[in-house]
C-alpha cells in the first residue's frame, strides 16, 4: 500500500509539474482549442484532415489528447511524457470502476433464474469460453449452483431453492411455449390439448408434446372425463410455486 501511495503521489506531483509548464513556456494570448478523441485499434496514428498534433505518441487503445501545433510550442518531451503518463492512469483508474464480467453474470442469474447458457451468453455478450470459465469459479465458491434439463444447463442463485422439483418448474418455465401454457392452465383451471392448440395457435402436435414433458415431471396432472378428452390442471405444488414465485 505504501508503495502505491508514493506512486501516486509522483504521478500526482509530474502532471502538476506538466501543467505549470505549460503555463510557464505558453503565451495566454494564443486562441487554440483542443480535442479529447477515445482512440481504438481501428483509428488512424495520423489525422490528414485535421491540423492537429498528438500530445503523446499513438496508442492502440484508451484516450488521446489533441492540441494545434501552436499549442505544444513550449513543452518539452518529459513534460509531454508526463501528461500522457497522468491521462493513462486516469485510464486505468476508470477501467477498475467497471463492473467485472463475473459480477455481471452473477447478477443476470440472479435476476433470471433458471436462464440457460445460450440465453445468458446473450444477454452478457461475451465468449463461450470466458462465459463457461467464470460458471465454473461462480458454482466452485457457491454463488451459484445449476441443474441440467433436457440438453440445457440452467443456472440459480446459490441460494433460490433446494427443491428440485421448483427448480425444474423455473428452468422449464424460462421456454416460452411451456409459460404460455402454464398461463393459460393458471387462468381457466382446467384446458385441454384442443383448446390449448386453438388459443396459442399452434400445431397440436407440438402441443402434446410440451404437455407430456410437463406431466412427466408432475408439474401438469391430467383429469379423467368419461368420453371426452382428458383436460390438464395444474398439481398443487406447481400451483403453488408458480403463484409464489411469480414464473408466469
Amino acid at each position: 500500500m505504501k508503495v502505491r501511495k508514493l506512486c501516486m503521489i509522483l504521478v500526482f506531483s509530474l502532471v502538476t509539474s506538466g501543467v505549470l509548464s505549460f503555463f510557464y513556456f505558453n503565451a495566454f494570448s494564443q486562441n487554440f482549442d483542443f480535442a479529447v478523441q477515445d482512440v481504438s485499434s481501428s483509428t488512424p496514428t495520423s489525422l490528414i484532415s485535421l491540423d492537429l498534433h498528438a500530445l503523446a505518441a499513438p496508442i492502440s487503445s484508451g484516450t488521446s489528447i489533441l492540441f494545434p501545433g501552436a499549442f505544444l510550442n513550449g513543452f518539452t518531451p518529459s513534460t509531454i511524457f508526463t501528461l500522457a503518463t497522468g491521462t493513462v492512469v486516469m485510464e486505468r483508474k476508470s477501467d477498475e470502476k467497471s463492473p467485472k464480467l463475473r459480477d455481471i453474470i452473477g447478477m443476470e442469474i440472479m435476476s433470471n433464474p433458471g436462464i440457460h447458457l445460450r440465453e445468458l451468453q446473450r444477454l452478457v455478450g461475451c465468449a463461450m469460453g470466458a462465459l463457461q470459465y467464470h460458471l465454473r469459479n461462480l458454482e466452485d465458491s457457491n454463488d451459484i449452483k445449476s441443474i441440467r434439463v433436457g440438453n440445457s444447463k440452467h443456472f440459480f442463485a446459490s441460494d433460490y431453492s433446494g427443491d428440485a422439483q421448483v427448480l425444474k418448474l423455473s428452468a422449464l418455465s424460462r421456454n416460452p411455449t411451456i409459460q404460455g401454457i402454464l398461463g393459460e392452465i393458471l387462468e381457466k383451471g382446467r384446458v385441454t390439448q384442443a383448446e390449448l392448440s386453438r388459443t396459442m395457435s399452434m400445431d397440436k402436435s407440438l402441443i402434446s408434446y410440451y404437455t407430456g414433458t410437463l406431466v412427466n415431471a408432475d408439474i401438469l396432472n391430467t383429469v379423467r372425463v368419461f368420453g371426452r378428452e382428458r383436460p390438464l390442471i395444474l398439481s398443487e405444488w406447481a400451483h403453488s410455486t408458480l403463484t409464489n414465485l411469480a414464473l408466469v
